[in-house]
């Protein structure tokens, strides 16, 4: 009767529950907004959003992953534009070790495509009951459209890496088209091999139909600060045929590639050595889109360089949209510890250089005006016995800076709290630490992202959000 009475309560744990689904007006998908290319003076809007596990940025602007759901923001007055909520889901979440985009921590939830149509999640079931193995539930792996927020895939998930290109997922070992549940190319009966083992495996943007199924790891010289190491490509197409790209940058916390928009860098001079390159004088790069990269015959002529770098701003990268290298002389502390990536020790040093922008196909220099935040912080306005805070935002031009007044009560720390990162060192510097506050590029509108609480970012969190809107917009 044990054994009867375990397995009936069992069958309801096995079962998902239904979506309930808000879908936008069909007007948003002809009004798309245009990333904006300047900086308001005041926010458009303020929304406090409880529970966070992710923020994107979606095709018509942002998107956010609380424990209760999915929200399918609009850039310019705040307002939900469509949700999807699955009551008591539990979403599966791995760590983003290349980009520390809040913290070193921060875990995420979200793969976005490289046009930002669409992102893919998992939910995981109940798992093991104690002394039911039988009741283990199979992970689903789910694809919404980021501008309607209509589910465009849902399938059994394969585990394992989890990558999106523009109109097709790569879960586990098979590769899903959108629109269809079944498989359309099974890796494993191909003979393809997807990176497992002690390497981390990729997880992420891949190109516009091109994944990436395993790379080499180097350093220069074999023991340099600079890690390199060649991509292994398949088409979505037709991925019988495995594609060795030219050697890329790696992130060096995680010996990772860094995706932008399907694009990423490429060493222009081949290997990275000491005969075409140092610490001071960096390497000459230039970018180069995946699906390039993984044709037959591909010379991968450089058409887009980007100058002299020591590697990808990964932060930076993260959180304008943006390809952003950094410069090509590394501050000595960064070269004594041997990781440039450590961005504290970059305190006195400009972390950017070139910009490449993969929706235009353009290059930016970093005093050009492009509407990019460089960075964000909290300072003091207090004047005797009236306390007071404000946000400044640096374009990253470093000529355009802006502020506005918070109301009492939305920070925890003083404002001077280094979390805050008053002092306004660029993005990346305080993102390497447990930070307070930072911003997301997205069509519409900047969105600063502040945690009024003392909680750390790796825990599901409250965040109070400001949108930064066009000033025309205004």
């Amino acid at each position: 009767p044990s054994i009867l009475l375990a397995g009936a309560a069992a069958v309801p744990l096995s079962q998902h529950k239904k979506a309930v689904q808000k879908l936008a007006p069909p007007s948003v998908t002809k009004n798309l907004p245009a990333y904006p290319t300047s900086l308001a003076s005041e926010p458009a809007w303020v929304k406090d959003i409880d529970n966070v596990l992710d923020i994107v940025a979606g095709a018509a602007g942002p998107v956010i992953h609380t424990s209760d759901g999915i929200l399918g923001i609009n850039p310019l007055n705040g307002s939900t534009l469509w949700s999807y909520a699955r009551k008591g889901a539990t979403y599966e979440t791995f760590l983003d070790p290349i980009g520390k985009q809040a913290g070193k921590k921060y875990a995420r939830t979200l793969v976005v495509s490289p046009n930002h149509r669409h992102i893919a999640f998992r939910i995981s079931g109940p798992g093991k009951v104690k002394h039911l193995p039988f009741t283990d539930q199979t992970t689903i792996t789910i694809v919404l459209d980021t501008i309607t927020g209509q589910v465009v895939n849902d399938h059994i998930s394969d585990d394992g890496t989890l990558q999106i290109t523009d109109s097709a997922i790569l879960d586990g070992h098979k590769i899903y088209t959108f629109g269809s549940k079944t498989e359309k190319w099974d890796l494993k009966k191909l003979g393809v091999s997807i990176e497992e083992g002690v390497r981390e495996r990729y997880f992420g943007t891949a190109g516009h139909s091109t994944f990436i199924v395993g790379h080499s790891e180097d350093r220069v010289d074999g023991a340099g600060i600079l890690q390199y190491g060649s991509l292994s490509l398949i088409s979505q197409d037709d991925p019988n045929r495995v594609h060795t790209t030219p050697p890329v940058p790696l992130m060096s916390n995680a010996a990772l590639p860094l995706v932008i928009g399907g694009w990423t860098a490429i060493f222009s001079d081949g290997t990275p050595t000491t005969a075409n390159g140092s610490d001071d004088l960096g390497w000459q790069m230039h970018v180069a889109d995946l699906d390039s990269l993984a044709k037959s015959g591909s010379t991968s002529a450089p058409t887009h360089h980007v100058g002299r770098s020591a590697g990808i701003n990964a932060p930076a990268s993260l959180t304008t949209g943006k390809i952003v290298m950094l410069p090509p002389t590394l501050p000595p502390p960064a070269r004594d510890i041997g990781d440039h990536d450590d961005f504290p020790d970059w305190d006195d040093s400009t972390t950017i250089s070139t910009i490449f922008d993969p929706s235009t196909q353009t290059t930016l220099s970093a005093s050009q005006i492009s509407g990019l935040i460089r960075a964000v912080g909290i300072s003091s306005t207090s004047t005797g016995a009236s306390a007071g805070a404000k946000i400044k935002i640096s374009s990253m031009d470093n000529d355009a800076e802006t502020s506005f007044p918070i109301s009492p009560g939305s920070i925890f720390y003083p404002p001077g709290y280094f979390t805050y990162n008053p002092d306004m060192k660029d993005m990346a510097i305080p993102l390497s630490h447990f930070t307070n506050i930072f911003a997301l590029h997205t069509p519409g509108a900047n969105i600063i992202i502040l945690n009024p609480t003392a909680r750390p970012s790796f825990e599901n969190r409250s965040y109070r959000l400001y949108g930064i809107t066009e000033v025309t917009q205004q």
